[in-house]
């Protein structure tokens, strides 16, 4: 065989063996671009969530920096803000939102949002910010805080990966 047509044939093996890798490498980047967008939700959540830590106050039915949050008002507000998703203003809508799963609290990641628990009902929640620590709409005195999950009775629940 000629040193030309041994280098074209090795020319095509080489291309031909590109083509074959190439629609792989394609799926390995999109799952990194998923997982990307899934951490920068997370992010994006608890840059926005921090903003208000005791900065904005407590008020029952509240659901804005300016007139202050409920405990739902404030996870609304802030995943509208994150621009993550639009939930209603409600702990137990929140829970049961589409596309919302339940998940463990090993699988939490910051921005998550975390429901107290009580006779099969959501009556609070919270932002996950890892670590069992939460951002949360907690009394009228405290406001916005960065506090402890203080209750083994919670659920954990994304709709962001």
């Amino acid at each position: 065989m000629s040193k030309r047509r041994g280098s074209a044939l090795l020319l095509a093996l080489l291309l031909t063996v590109a083509g074959m890798l190439a629609p792989a490498a394609a799926g390995a980047s999109s799952a990194s671009a998923t997982r990307a967008s899934s951490a920068s939700a997370g992010t994006r959540i608890v840059t926005v969530a921090k903003r208000y830590v005791g900065k904005a106050r407590y008020r029952k039915g509240g659901a804005s920096p300016r007139r202050g949050f409920d405990c739902s008002g404030y996870t609304r507000y802030v995943y509208q803000t994150a621009k993550v998703r639009t939930l209603p203003h409600n702990a137990e809508g929140q829970r049961h939102s589409k596309h919302m799963r339940r998940i463990s609290a090993r699988s939490a990641r910051p921005g998550d949002l975390v429901f107290y628990m009580s006779g099969g009902r959501a009556f609070h929640v919270a932002i996950y910010a890892g670590h069992h620590m939460q951002y949360a709409a907690a009394t009228t005195t405290d406001g916005i805080r960065y506090q402890h999950v203080w209750s083994k009775r919670v659920q954990y629940r994304t709709d962001w990966h």
